[in-house]
């Protein structure tokens, strides 16, 4: 691309960030929070071509790279084989652990310490409420595992999967399998996967129930600094206390869902999110579980003005991972995920041209007395705004319902959350739908 015409883009990223944040130029983001990711896509940027000053530009980071520009450069122009060899890759994954490099030998990224993983050997199932239209009695249960795995996989019921595919796009390590179950509500249903039994229980429609909901848990600094992720050993905690909750029965004072509302882990490649599921028991992988996506699970830097196409997952891999039964299943449970957007692919990342579907993350649900909406602020009000007028429709004719919760995770607009589709702004629209209450 010629210079001049870089320049034009720069400054027309420069004016986006200001006009999409309200007057927030960096989107209430800061470059010194986040070093690892910043370094990271300038390196990818230097890769694709382009100059260290526009680059920094087009993330608007000038400010805070320029004390460092002279030994970024000098160890991208010493990266082993030369820079000409890797910007030839096949994708920009592919040269992960040379970018890695750079960053970390001029101390912008920490070197990832190996962490001490107890793992339980538990399958890791997923149990996720399913889009409410198709009736209540009904829950989606998934496995993922390896995508290499040559086995085939054992189940009671012997159909119980009615999807298994290796993921696509991002995270392709991984493989999917995924089906709808039908239980009977307050009763507990046995599957048995790969061995191990899962006890699944949903509560009676209008019974009372009880849950946990955390968001933006971290343990790891790989690409995002954990300031006590070491510290307070948030790994083996927050793990420990979804065991310990999900341990008892609910007549012994057990939960019966929980849920993590974004920035699940800071995750960019899906190791981090391995780890921690690893660690939880079947009695917790038994549970309901729900979760939305937050910026970090689009750009893992915080923020699309740094998003590196080929790299970020762009919460691909979160909707593989969660398996949620969402708006994109209602017109076919099996293919329950909306794959028609290639993130490294379609327009410009920054401008979040490369986004997967909203349906993707559009549910609506309940469990016992409890209703959730939950979406994602990523999109706009046009991708959003008939989904909860149905969401608002289907909500009003349910009179068992003591408490119904709007679920996502921009608390404020920024950060990638697009104008007025921060929780609290959507929450007030809703009560604005005509004909709809009690929304």
């Amino acid at each position: 691309m010629p210079s001049p015409l870089r320049s034009l883009l720069c400054s027309l990223l420069s004016l986006w960030g200001i006009v999409s944040t309200q007057g927030h130029p960096s989107e209430g983001w800061e470059a010194k929070k986040y070093p690892c990711v910043v370094c990271d896509s300038l390196v990818e940027s230097l890769f694709d071509g382009q100059h260290f000053d526009e680059a920094c530009e087009s993330m608007q980071v000038c400010d805070f790279l320029a004390p460092h520009r002279d030994r970024v450069l000098r160890a991208f122009k010493g990266v082993p084989g030369g820079p000409k060899a890797w910007a030839n890759a096949s994708s920009a994954l592919a040269r992960d652990t040379v970018s890695r490099m750079v960053c970390e030998g001029v101390g912008l990224c920490e070197a990832v310490k190996d962490m001490a993983i107890t793992s339980t050997g538990i399958p890791d199932v997923r149990v996720t409420p399913v889009y409410a239209s198709k009736g209540y009695a009904y829950v989606r249960v998934s496995l993922i595992d390896d995508a290499s795995a040559a086995e085939d996989i054992t189940t009671t019921p012997s159909d119980l999967f009615t999807y298994s595919q290796p993921f696509r796009y991002r995270w392709t390590d991984k493989r999917l399998s995924s089906g709808l179950l039908k239980v009977a509500p307050g009763e507990s249903t046995k599957v048995t996967i790969q061995g191990t039994d899962f006890d699944i229980y949903l509560p009676e429609e209008g019974q009372g129930t009880r849950g946990v909901i955390i968001a933006d848990p971290c343990f790891s600094g790989k690409w995002v600094g954990c300031q006590y992720g070491s510290t307070l050993q948030t790994l083996k905690r927050i793990t420990g206390f979804i065991n310990a909750a999900c341990e008892n029965d609910r007549s012994e004072g057990g939960i019966d869902f929980w849920m993590i509302l974004g920035d699940n882990f800071y995750d960019r490649s899906g190791e981090l999110s391995s780890q921690f599921f690893s660690m939880l028991t079947a009695k917790a992988k038994s549970k309901i579980f729900a979760a939305s996506p937050g910026n970090h699970d689009y750009w893992v830097g915080g923020s699309p003005l740094i998003s590196v196409k080929g790299k970020d997952q762009f919460a691909n891999g979160f909707m593989q991972y969660y398996a949620m039964d969402a708006e994109a299943s209602k017109e076919d449970s099996v293919n329950f995920l909306d794959f028609s957007q290639d993130p490294s692919k379609g327009g410009l990342s920054k401008l979040k041209a490369n986004l997967p579907s909203a349906k993707n993350f559009n549910a609506y649900f309940k469990i016992g007395n409890l209703a959730f909406i939950s979406y994602s602020g990523a999109y706009d009000d046009k991708a959003v705004q008939p989904f909860l007028e149905e969401a608002c429709g289907w909500l009003s004719g349910q009179g068992d319902v003591v408490n119904a919760f709007v679920i996502g995770h921009w608390n404020d607009g920024g950060l990638g959350c697009s104008n007025g589709m921060d929780v609290p702004s959507v929450r007030s629209k809703m009560e604005s739908i005509e004909g709809k209450k009690p929304c």
